[in-house]
């Protein structure tokens, strides 16, 4: 009865030992191509244009900086941005995403002005659109955001809110250029 109960022990233990050693299936759907699809913003990036403060005020240069990377095992790419203008130094980090159940890009943006904004975005051809609801002063304002692929190194770029009597009112735009490629390297 001690044989049988030792052997017993044993193939307990030696199945425990290869149920441990076995890998592990992960529950993540796995990296699709509208993750992969972020990858054209990687890397370091330099662009200029106009902002205005408000649709109705005049334009004022700005020049910004940024660099693009994966992190997350690539499920999400993170940009650090500083951006030289008007009201002075501004830094942000921006994270961007893609939710396969909703079938939609996330966009979440932190700045030195204390701000936090968040978009749902798509893409359509070599056009990417986000749009945006925040409260300013007590007021809802919808905003939209527009990236337009130039070339494998460059894109330009518009910011609108919502005009209340109708349309899109412009508040920022510019180009962007891409001073090196890319690699690809997941965090």
């Amino acid at each position: 009865m001690n044989r049988t109960a030792i052997i017993g022990i044993f193939a307990l233990l030696a199945s425990s030992l290869v149920a441990a050693q076995a890998p592990q299936q992960s529950s993540a759907p796995g990296l699709t191509p509208q993750h992969q699809r972020m990858s054209y913003f990687l890397g370091d990036w330099t662009a200029s244009g106009t902002s205005k403060i408000s649709p109705s005020t005049p334009g004022a240069p700005f020049a910004l900086k940024e660099h693009g990377e994966f992190v997350t095992d690539g499920y999400f790419l993170e940009t650090k941005t500083s951006m030289k203008s008007a009201l002075g130094t501004i830094n942000s980090q921006r994270v961007m995403g893609y939710n396969p159940e909703d079938k939609v890009y996330t966009y979440n943006v932190y700045n030195s002005l204390g701000e936090h904004q968040v978009a749902l975005g798509h893409i359509n051809g070599n056009t990417w659109t986000w749009e945006s609801e925040e409260k300013l002063n007590g007021l809802v304002i919808k905003g939209r955001y527009t990236v337009v692929e130039t070339g494998p190194d460059s894109y330009s770029f518009k910011s609108e809110v919502a005009d209340p009597k109708g349309g899109w009112a412009t508040v920022m735009e510019g180009k962007a250029t891409r001073l090196a490629p890319p690699t690809v390297s997941y965090q």
